[in-house]
This record gives C-alpha cells, structure tokens and sequence, in this order.
C-alpha cells in the first residue's frame, strides 16, 4: 500500500500538468556536502554534530534524490544514521507560483524507538504538497502540507525567504519557518531562523556558512531529552557546506 500512494503520488501530478516538452527538457545533477552542529528537523534536534551528504537529478519537472546524515564525535554513538530517498514533481501554475509534489522515504539503517522492525532497519514514507511564489513576491512565501503515512503525523509549515547582495559573488540568505505537527499520539509547534552567508565560486559551485535559531513546544522530542531526559524549548546551531552542480 505504501509502494502504491508514492506511485499515484507521481501519476496525480502528471495528470494536472503538461509534461515538459522532451527537446526543451535537459538533465542536471547537484551534489554537495554539509556540516552541522546540531541536525534538527522540524523543530526537534536528531543529533548532534553531523556531516550530510547528498546528490539530486532533475529532468524537466522531475527530481529525484538521495541524502544521508551521520553523527560525528564522542556523541555520534547516540544518533542513528538517516538515509533519505525523495522524488517530486513541479506544476508551474504562472510565472512566480508553482506547486510541488513529492514522495519521501526515511529510512533508519539501525531501527529507533518509532521505528522498531525484525531485521533491525527501519523507515516511514511521506507524501508532501507545496505551493512557492518567486522573487516577484516579497520574501518569496511558501506553505507546504506532508503526511507521513508510517507515523499518521500531519505537518503544516509556512516559511519565507529573502536573499540580499553584499558582492558581485556574495549574498546573505535569511530565512524563517513555522510549522505544527499533529501525529498519533504526540503534536507540536516549532519555529526557526536561518541567516546565512553564500559565495559562488563559478556558475556551478557555490559555498555557505549559516546560523540557525529554533523554538519548539517543550513536549517535543530532541537529542537531549533522549540522552539526559532535559528536552529543549530552544535550540542552536552552526553549519556550512558546499555544493555544485553539472
């Protein structure tokens, strides 16, 4: 049944969409490479220090990809590992609104308290919906709805962005985020701030280094509850990162 909502997932949005032509559609391939100081998802830290490789190819409206986390350091030993293989497709619906589709599956190679299964591995698949409005629209807006149909947990996140030149090769990027997640059996609110400071190198190649601030009702879970039984309102981190493309 899973492997059945991730294929009517793709054929719902080939249905609402012209397909792209096949002469003006070109593939392209991205890979980068990041390093954080603390991984949060939606409001609540998974890990602490950890390196997040990842490689996406797009052809037309369609992407596809694949990302890992892994934990580093005295601590790394508490967070499992996180491999994550996602597929969307992007309607454009005028010329500054799209909407994108997507399919994602998580999958945690050493299994974890939502997670248990007999061979030891474990993951849940999630299905998204979003709506994005360019840079024709201040602070570029977005709202976007996912449902994770392992976890039956709904998340409903607004966020928007604004990027501003400081060099013929530099910008800051600031961004912000709010969203709810409602589940079986636990729900949460969370909030976070992104500023960031990015470099082209060429066309293809652009670095990164960024500060993030989020807020979380406290009855969400993070990595420190785990360890120390203290859960977090707040949380802070670091990263920087690297990618190109071709």
């Amino acid at each position: 049944m899973k492997h059945f909502t991730l294929a009517a997932a793709l054929l719902c949005a080939t249905a609402i969409a012209p397909a792209a032509s096949a002469q003006d559609a070109e593939l392209s391939v991205s890979t980068g490479f990041d390093f954080t100081s603390q991984y949060v998802f939606r409001g609540v830290s998974l890990a602490d220090d950890a390196i997040q490789p990842y490689v996406e190819a797009s052809y037309g409206n369609f992407t596809v990809g694949g990302w890992f986390s892994t934990g580093v350091g005295a601590n790394s030993v508490f967070a499992g590992d996180e491999f994550d293989l996602y597929v969307g497709y992007s309607v454009p619906l005028d010329s500054s609104i799209s909407l994108d589709l997507g399919a994602t599956y998580y999958h945690y190679p050493q299994g974890g308290d939502f997670f248990e299964t007999k061979d030891g591995g474990a993951g849940s698949y999630e299905v998204s919906a979003a709506v994005g409005f360019g840079d024709d629209i201040p602070f570029a807006p977005s709202v976007a709805a996912y449902y994770d149909l392992t976890l039956e947990a709904f998340t409903l996140e607004g966020g928007a962005s604004h990027s501003v030149e400081i060099g013929e090769a530099q910008s800051v990027d600031l961004g912000l985020t709010v969203g709810l997640v409602d589940g079986d059996g636990f729900s949460y609110e969370y909030g976070q701030a992104s500023a960031a400071v990015s470099h082209a190198f060429s066309d293809d190649v652009s670095a990164y280094v960024g500060a993030n601030f989020a807020l979380n009702s406290e009855d969400a879970l993070d990595f420190d509850s785990i360890i120390n039984g203290d859960p977090k309102g707040s949380l802070f981190w670091l990263g920087t990162g690297i990618s190109a493309g071709f």
